[in-house]
């Protein structure tokens, strides 16, 4: 036995049980805004984003969510660490914790709400926007970067190509759709209001988010459990 080829069996429960926070994580992320929408009725899902929810009566709630997917997040580039063999795929890792940093500032600054005025802004709410820029297109980035070198350079991930490859692209075009309408809409309609669908393509762009980072923990698990 070569010291190379040596896995310690201390280092493969630590990717098990990360593979398992990250999965855990996405489905409560997932649920807790589920449940949000329930809980803060006042704000309508059609054109209030979900970072809204941190505002107000039980926002700590939807703060504490940001943090959780932020742990969920760090724990998926944990357990990836092994598994990707390339540059972009490493560098997908890196990006991963980045957006993982910016999901805590998130979770500890409150978004302003959507209709805010200039003079209506807070500090609170513009580190949320900041670190908003950060883990909004990270996401996808790390996605194509990890998914591509996987079932590229990794046997045990080849079979389950299009499964990976297909919730990677989702990250993106689901961000590139809000981007899109959001500029069509957002000045015909002269601002964020009811006509403006952004909560709804908000709440896309973070179902795929989630989607992905599901599919890839869940994969990591059976991985772990061998043939």
């Amino acid at each position: 036995m070569t010291v190379g080829t040596f896995q310690s069996p201390r280092v493969d429960r630590q990717s098990a049980m990360a593979s398992r926070l990250a999965a855990a994580g996405a489905i409560a992320v997932a649920l807790t805004i589920v449940v949000l929408h329930a809980i803060k009725p006042e704000l309508e899902p059609s054109w209030r984003f979900i970072s809204e929810y941190a505002t107000g009566p039980h926002g700590w709630i939807m703060r504490l969510a940001f943090l959780m997917w932020a742990a969920s997040i760090a724990a998926l580039a944990l357990a990836l660490r092994r598994e990707v063999k390339t540059w972009p795929g490493k560098t997908g890792v890196a990006v991963l914790l980045v957006v993982a940093a910016a999901l805590v500032f998130a979770g500890l600054f409150a978004q302003d709400p959507v209709t805010a005025k200039p003079d209506e802004l807070t500090v609170s709410g513009n580190i949320h926007a900041m670190a908003s820029m950060i883990g909004i297109p990270g996401i996808p980035i790390a996605a194509m970067l990890i998914s591509s070198s996987l079932w590229r350079t990794n046997p045990a991930w080849t079979p389950h190509r299009s499964s990976i490859m297909w919730t990677a692209h989702a990250t993106w075009i689901s961000l590139t759709l809000m981007g899109i309408y959001l500029m069509w809409a957002v000045p015909r309609a002269g601002g964020f209001n009811a006509e403006v669908w952004a909560g709804w393509m908000n709440r896309l762009v973070v179902a795929a988010y989630i989607t992905w980072q599901l599919t890839i923990a869940c994969r990591l698990i059976m991985n772990n459990k061998g043939p």
